[in-house]
């Protein structure tokens, strides 16, 4: 039964390493253009509405749960409005707009 916690914990562990180093990698500068061209017509300049009234205020939302939520939206398992624009987003576009996002909250 160790072996597979300390397995579990490991795996935990190089999961944890390797989205602090995509966050440590994000570029708040494109985040913060990318999001203005293909985001702020709907979630708003600061982030501070619900798109199409259905989302909620993206902005203040953690890093990590912006990201899961592009990527659902992009690979269809949330359905909404803006998956086509999100379809193009890249996983470092993803990122740079989460930490852009981020900076929105403080």
């Amino acid at each position: 039964m160790r072996f597979h916690i300390f397995t579990l914990s490991g795996l935990l562990a190089a999961a944890l390493l390797t989205a602090q180093s995509a966050v440590a990698d994000a570029d708040i500068a494109k985040g913060k253009r990318t999001y203005q061209q293909t985001c702020a017509m709907c979630h708003g300049r600061h982030a501070e509405k619900q798109a199409l009234d259905t989302s909620a205020v993206i902005a203040g939302m953690p890093h990590t749960e912006i990201v899961i939520a592009l990527e659902k939206r992009k690979n269809g398992e949330i359905e909404g409005g803006g998956n086509t624009v999100k379809a193009r987003l890249t996983e470092q576009d993803m990122q740079n707009i989460a930490a852009y996002i981020e900076t929105l909250g403080k």
